[in-house]
């Protein structure tokens, strides 16, 4: 059975020289051929492949995602059998034997997968599944066979054997699952409604590098793609009953207290792509176990993603004003009350240091400072020419003075403290005019998000 492995690739330079080694090493029997598509790699990534000149390179001017570099590469394979690789997968030693003799032996078998491990040794995947009513991928660990290829949900893509056949029966990869998730998944689910199985076999196997890091520069982008390809899935094959139940778990799902702000968010542009996207998928849908009218799909698909999308919208809105608030409300609430007390206090403690000068000033000069009747001739000769210097020769008016400076010093630091005080209460509110505007900023920058981000 004549062979070709296709590998699309992607700022790989890292990882896909060792791939293409370990491919070529243990090819027993020959590979019919090997070709790499690259899809607009901005790193050294061709440099690396035109170092094997076994390998057949394919440059495209732009980032086709996943599936478009697969169909490019199926399209010009010439083999009876097509086998995906990722660009961070290293076969080990009997695989491509381990791959074709299931396909010789069972004419109904239309695509296996094998067992991938991960780079310590741990199964990363033995088969796979759609979990009900999520609509997650999920990984088998534990090999159900170990001596002979056993049926399986579906298998990952990043090792994925196709029957040329299968192709020819029901077409490429579906392109929409951009860049990437669950386009592998959508093919088995195809493939099994034309009558073909679907398997995993233990003796394909492969050490999966895990290399990609893209998630981790954009993690609301990742998410929302995560979820746009899911949603995409779901739209595509699940069933009324099934589909129903998935809505009440993606709502159930998107309230949940612990959820990071990037899943909501990413959850709701991929449910806003996903209803742009509805009259393709009702169109196109493959699988289904009770049919139904297109026009009653559509109908049903776009109630229940509108009204995810709502909720989705609502959550995202609570979790950005959650998060400012509680950053903010406890500390907000103990620094106000305990700056009114405090200038409380001091503004009593000013008004005695007050009301004890002026008792002072009174005793000084004979006359209260706030006495506003007007003073007669005789009263007013009588205190400054016999009152006031006898207060000077009886050494009471040093006294007394002593006592005034006193009060005046303990006075304008008292004055000084409220004017702290008032000022800090200022800077109090001017944060959260800041943090009132940061909220805003916040939600428009949601708003940003949403209209900004573009998928294709």
């Amino acid at each position: 059975m004549k062979t070709s492995v296709i590998i699309p690739v992607w700022n790989g330079a890292t990882v896909i020289g060792r791939c293409l080694e370990a491919l070529f090493t243990y090819a027993h029997p020959p590979l019919l051929e090997v070709i790499c598509v690259d899809n607009a790699s901005v790193d050294d990534s061709t440099q690396v492949v035109i170092q094997f000149p076994q390998a057949r390179l394919l440059r495209q001017p732009v980032n086709l995602g996943f599936a478009g570099g697969v169909n490019v590469g199926m399209a010009a394979a010439r083999g009876d059998l097509f086998v995906l690789l990722n660009q961070d997968c290293l076969v080990h030693e009997g695989w491509l034997t381990a791959i074709t003799n299931p396909f010789r032996h069972n004419p109904k078998l239309g695509i296996l997968g094998g067992i991938l491990y991960n780079q310590d040794g741990t199964i990363d995947h033995a088969g796979a599944y759609i979990s009900r009513p999520e609509g997650y991928g999920v990984h088998e660990t534990a090999v159900a066979n170990p001596t002979a290829p056993y049926p399986v949900d579906y298998v990952t893509g990043a090792l994925f054997a196709i029957r040329r056949a299968v192709w020819q029966a029901i077409g490429p990869l579906d392109e929409n699952f951009y860049p990437g998730y669950f386009e592998e998944s959508d093919y088995c689910y195809r493939a099994r409604a034309q009558g073909y199985e679907i398997a995993c076999a233990p003796n394909v196997q492969a050490t999966h590098l895990h290399s990609s890091i893209e998630w981790q520069k954009d993690p609301i982008k990742h998410n929302a793609n995560q979820h746009r390809s899911r949603y995409r899935f779901i739209a595509k094959h699940f069933t009324v009953e099934e589909f129903n139940n998935f809505i009440v778990a993606e709502e159930q799902a998107l309230c949940q207290p612990d959820v990071h702000p990037h899943q909501t968010i990413g959850r709701l542009l991929a449910l806003r792509d996903t209803l742009r996207e509805l009259p393709d998928v009702a169109a196109g849908r493959q699988h289904t176990q009770a049919p139904i009218p297109p026009t009653t799909v559509k109908r049903m698909l776009q109630v229940g993603f509108t009204h995810l999308l709502r909720r989705a919208w609502a959550y995202t809105q609570e979790t950005v004003q959650t998060a400012a608030v509680q950053e903010t409300t406890g500390e907000t609430a103990v620094s106000t009350a305990e700056s009114h007390t405090t200038l409380r206090t001091a503004q009593n403690h000013l008004q005695r240091l007050q009301a004890q000068e002026y008792a002072l000033l009174h005793q000084i000069y004979f006359r209260h400072p706030q006495e506003t009747k007007p003073e007669s001739w005789v009263r007013r000769v009588w205190r400054l020419l016999v009152l006031r210097p006898l207060s000077f020769l009886t050494l009471r008016d040093y006294l007394l003075l002593s006592q005034l400076n006193t009060l005046h010093v303990a006075r304008l630091d008292q004055l000084t403290t409220r004017q702290n005080l008032l000022e800090a209460q200022f800077q109090h509110r001017l944060g959260l005019l800041e943090q009132r505007l940061g909220l805003l900023e916040q939600r428009l920058g949601l708003l940003e998000t949403l209209t900004d981000y573009e998928y294709r």
